[in-house]
């Protein structure tokens, strides 16, 4: 190789280099203004509030129409979801705001994976007897609302029974969904007593990071007990 053709070939190397340096800050480029649209798209969509109205339910039917109304795709492992129930999502919001109220009280959290799709993952949790106690006044309203509902009839007065149930608390402080988790021996009372408790209201809603359902437990006392029911 002469010197003419050495000079060439050093010439054609430093194009190929700098092509090949151009493309990548190209590249980069692109991969920037990629990630500021996939932030920009998601603030939009955090930020463009909407009407819901999805009642609470189970959490799989619930997630269903979250994703039909918010247009985001919804991404679980069904394990996660079986047998949670939703809290109510009524009003204006965002979706993020929506979708934080309907996974209020289930244990669940959501994170997004990409530009209109989430994740449903297990919430992180605390000292579990810190975060009980951090309910008590609330839960103590909880178990006068719910005494004073069964000892307005005679048939589900407590005292005479051992009664195990449990409930969900809805946005609008009500009780939802109860179930007893044991007969009293009296179907008709089941019956009275499940009545009973679908008309509690508290005034107030649950705190949305209270773990639900809630679980109470009467007891069956003596015949000379005190008297739950007071005057």
């Amino acid at each position: 190789m002469n010197a003419y053709e050495r000079r060439l070939h050093q010439g054609v190397a430093r194009i190929e280099a700098l092509q090949k340096a151009i493309a990548a800050v190209v590249i980069a480029a692109l991969a920037m203004v990629a990630s500021v649209h996939t932030i920009q798209a998601q603030a939009a969509v955090d930020d463009a509030a909407i009407s819901f109205d999805i009642p609470a339910q189970p959490l799989e039917a619930a997630l269903e129409a979250f994703g039909e109304r918010s247009r985001l795709q919804v991404l679980y492992e069904t394990a996660l979801t079986a047998g949670r129930r939703s809290s109510e999502v009524k009003g204006i919001f965002t979706r993020s705001t929506a979708l934080r109220r309907l996974l209020s009280g289930t244990g669940l959290e959501f994170n997004y994976t990409g530009e209109l799709a989430f994740t449903l993952v297990p919430a992180r949790t605390t000292d579990p007897t810190k975060s009980i106690a951090a309910f008590n006044r609330f839960l103590g309203s909880v178990q006068a609302s719910v005494l004073a509902a069964l000892c307005q009839s005679p048939e589900t007065r407590p005292g005479a029974f051992r009664l195990a149930m449990q409930f969900w608390i809805g946005s609008a402080g009500r009780i939802e969904n109860p179930r007893l988790l044991n007969s009293t021996g009296v179907n008709g009372r089941d019956a009275a007593i499940t009545d009973a408790l679908k008309r509690v209201a508290f005034g107030q809603t649950a705190p949305s990071e209270m773990p639900q359902p809630i679980t109470m437990v009467l007891k069956a006392g003596p015949a000379d007990a005190r008297d739950e029911c007071g005057p």
